[in-house]
C-alpha cells in the first residue's frame, strides 16, 4: 500500500515537471513577482522590455493553469467541479491543436500507469448525458425510444450486481433510427465505438448464412461471447436483421438471460446487454399508429401500452421466423420489445437538415421541402408515412450537390 503511495507521488511529480515544461508554468499560490508594484519612474522594473516580459510570463501562466485544469478533469473526472470546468473553458478560448494533442498524449501515459478511468476500464465510457442529448436532439419522431432507451440502459449499467444479462429487441420499419440508436449506444458506452474490444455486431445474413452451418455457428458464436466477457467487463452485443437468425444460435444466449441466484463467494460480476435489431412486425406497429391518430391521438400520447402487447403477440404467432419461435420470445427472456413510430413529413425534413449540417453545407427552407417530396408516404390515402423513414436522405442530398 505503502510502495503504491509512493508510486502516485511520483506520478504527480513527473506530472508536474512535464506541464511546467509547457509554454508557462501554473504559479504557486501566493508566489509575489518582483516586478509588482515598483513601476516607479526610474526602476529597473518599469523598463519596456521588463514590461513585455511580464505580460507574457503572465499569459503563459494563465494557459499552464488552462493545462492543468483540463488535464485534471480529464484524469480525475469524479473531484472535477464545474467552477474548474468553466476556467478550463473560457468564453473565447479554445485549446490549439498541438496542445490537445500534448495533453491527450499525456493523458494516455498516465493512465497506462494509474487507474484513472470511472470503473477502472478507459474502454468504457458510459457517458449517459452524452447519450441522453443524443437521443432528445439526433433522434427524430420516436419518443417511446428516448423514455425505453436511456432509463432501462442505465439502470441496467447501474445496478451493482445484475444477476442477468439485458435483451433489448428493436422493432420498426426500415430508416426509422433502429440502427441510428444502436450506434449512439455503442458511441455513447464505449470510447472507441464499434472498434472496441467489449462491443461485437453480427448480421444475420452476413455472419450466419447457411442453415446446414448452424452447429459450427453456435460454437463460434458462444466462443466469441466468452472471449469478450473475459476482456471487459462490460459487454455489448448487437444481432441485426434478428428475424432472420436461426432458432438455434439464440439458443446460445438462453443462458445469459436467465435470472440466476447470486453466489455468495463471486468475486466480479459482468454486464453484458444483447440489442436485436428487426424490421419485423412493423407493420403492426404502422396499423396501431394510425388507427389512433385517426382516433384523434396525437403521435406524443401514444404510449407503450397501446403497442407492446399487439407487438410481442405478433411476433410469437409469425410462422416464417426463427426469432418469434426461439425460448427467448416464448419464455419471455426479452426484457423489452421497443417499437419505432413510422416517420412523417415533419421528421423526413429534420433528417434533411442534419445530414446537410453533418456535412457543412448550406441549406435552405425550400431545399428541406424538396427532399421530403422526394419520399414515397403511404397509406395510398392518407400519405401519412415515410415507407423509408430516413434511409435515402443522404442519396437525396446528392441529388441536389451534382
Amino acid at each position: 500500500m505503502l510502495r503504491g503511495s509512493w508510486r502516485q507521488l511520483w506520478l504527480f511529480l513527473l506530472l508536474l515537471l512535464l506541464l511546467l515544461l509547457l509554454p508557462g508554468a501554473p504559479e504557486p499560490r501566493g508566489t509575489s513577482r518582483p516586478w509588482e508594484g515598483t513601476d516607479e519612474p526610474g526602476s529597473a522594473w518599469a523598463w519596456p522590455g521588463f514590461q513585455r516580459l511580464q505580460e507574457q510570463l503572465r499569459a503563459a501562466g494563465a494557459l499552464s493553469k488552462r493545462y492543468w485544469t483540463l488535464f485534471s478533469c480529464q484524469v480525475w473526472p469524479d473531484d472535477c467541479d464545474e467552477d474548474e470546468e468553466a476556467a478550463a473553458r473560457p468564453l473565447g478560448w479554445r485549446l490549439s491543436l498541438l496542445g490537445q494533442r500534448y495533453l491527450d498524449l499525456l493523458t494516455t501515459w498516465y493512465c497506462s500507469f494509474q487507474d484513472c478511468c470511472p470503473g477502472g476500464d478507459c474502454r468504457i465510457s458510459n457517458n449517459f448525458t452524452g447519450l441522453e442529448w443524443d437521443l432528445n436532439v439526433r433522434l427524430h419522431g420516436q419518443h417511446l425510444v428516448r423514455q425505453l432507451v436511456l432509463r432501462t440502459v442505465r439502470g441496467y449499467l447501474e445496478t451493482p450486481q445484475p444477476d442477468k444479462a439485458l435483451a433489448l429487441s428493436f422493432h420498426g420499419w426500415s430508416g426509422t433510427g433502429k440502427n441510428f440508436v444502436a450506434r449512439m449506444l455503442v458511441e455513447n458506452l464505449y470510447r472507441d465505438g464499434l472498434m472496441s474490444d467489449c462491443v461485437r455486431m453480427f448480421i444475420a445474413t452476413f455472419h450466419f448464412p447457411h442453415r446446414k452451418y448452424v452447429d459450427l455457428y453456435k460454437e463460434q458464436l458462444m466462443g466469441q461471447i466468452r472471449e469478450t466477457q473475459q476482456l471487459c467487463h462490460q459487454t455489448l452485443f448487437i444481432f441485426d436483421e434478428a428475424e432472420k437468425l436461426h432458432p438455434g444460435l439464440l439458443e446460445v444466449l438462453e443462458p445469459h438471460l436467465e435470472r440466476r441466484a447470486p453466489e455468495g463467494h463471486r468475486a466480479e460480476f459482468t454486464w453484458t446487454i444483447f440489442l436485436f435489431l428487426s424490421n419485423l412486425r412493423g407493420d403492426i406497429i404502422n396499423e396501431v399508429v394510425l388507427k389512433l391518430l385517426k382516433a384523434g391521438w396525437s403521435r406524443e400520447e401514444i404510449t407503450m401500452e397501446h403497442l407492446e402487447p399487439h407487438l410481442q403477440a405478433e411476433i410469437v404467432e409469425t410462422t416464417d421466423n426463427g426469432f418469434g419461435h426461439s425460448r427467448l420470445v416464448k419464455e419471455n427472456l426479452i426484457d423489452s420489445f421497443i417499437p419505432f413510430l413510422p416517420l412523417e413529413y415533419r421528421h423526413v425534413r429534420l433528417c434533411a437538415r442534419d445530414a446537410f449540417l453533418s456535412q457543412e453545407l448550406l441549406y435552405t427552407e425550400e431545399t428541406l421541402d424538396e427532399i421530403a417530396q422526394m419520399m414515397v408516404y403511404v397509406p395510398k390515402e392518407e400519405q401519412l408515412f415515410s415507407s423509408q423513414g430516413c434511409k435515402s436522405i443522404s442519396q437525396r442530398i446528392n441529388y441536389f450537390l451534382s
